[in-house]
């Protein structure tokens, strides 16, 4: 071996063993428990439960708009690169709890209607980031032309995106749980809920269409223009983020 190869073999070593430091240092399963069931990350948990549920109620108040069930997956992880020598707070976390959450409804009327009426509410700043679509006069546009721009080209799917939930329609019905949802677990922490608890997707909608339910409405968490949210981190006994381990 020569010298290169050496110092080659010395500087590719080096994350490795850096990787394997982090490793051994990591907090264990019960601490990272007792910090998810912090004051801290409860409250912080409860704030994000309440955004969702105002966001739920307030689609639900609209005229013309029936609520059918709720799903909320909420869980604290180890990140799954571990040891990784992240410069970000998520690369540098002993533990993320997340949250993800799913609200379906039924329109009673008109879509077109419903849209203006749940624009007039004001639940969110409806519009992507660019300004192009994902607001209530694109999805009237898109209706009222065909989904065609004024070059003939087609047009983004209607739908109202915002930074702290998304709203899409038209869906085919539905979706059931993942089958494996109610077996899912972590190391640290896992909750998944339904409401109602033991409605049937497929039942409740037939019931829903039965009275004149029309259109499948989706409200999804967002926070910041990514799915689902990262409500409580903790790191690697840094400065940055709300834990400490």
């Amino acid at each position: 071996m020569n010298t290169f190869e050496y110092l080659l073999g010395t500087l590719l070593d080096v994350p490795v063993r850096a990787r394997d430091a982090l490793r051994r240092r990591r907090p264990g399963d019960g601490r990272l428990r007792a910090l998810a069931d912090s004051p801290q990350a409860r409250a912080l948990r409860e704030a994000e439960r309440e955004r969702f549920r105002g966001l739920v109620a307030g689609l639900g108040a609209v005229d013309g708009v029936e609520h059918l069930l709720t799903r909320v997956a909420d869980h604290c992880d180890r990140p799954s690169s571990f040891g990784a020598l992240g410069t970000t707070v998520e690369g540098r976390a002993a533990m993320l709890c997340r949250m993800s959450a799913s609200a379906y409804f039924v329109t009673r009327e008109d879509i077109r209607v419903v849209l203006e009426r749940v624009e007039a509410a004001g639940l969110a700043d409806w519009g992507s980031p660019d300004g192009r679509a994902g607001t209530v006069a694109h999805a009237l546009r898109w209706y009222r032309d065909g989904g065609l721009g004024p070059e003939g080209r087609r047009m983004d799917s209607p739908g109202l995106t915002s930074p702290g939930a998304d709203l899409s329609w038209d869906l085919p019905g539905i979706p059931r749980p993942d089958p494996y949802w109610k077996r899912l677990s972590s190391a640290v922490r896992f909750r998944n809920e339904q409401t109602p608890e033991d409605a049937d997707p497929a039942a409740v909608l037939s019931a829903a269409r039965a009275d004149g339910g029309g259109l499948v409405l989706e409200l999804e968490l967002r926070t910041g223009w990514r799915e689902g949210c990262t409500y409580y981190t903790v790191t690697r006994g840094g400065p940055a983020g709300r834990g400490r381990a």
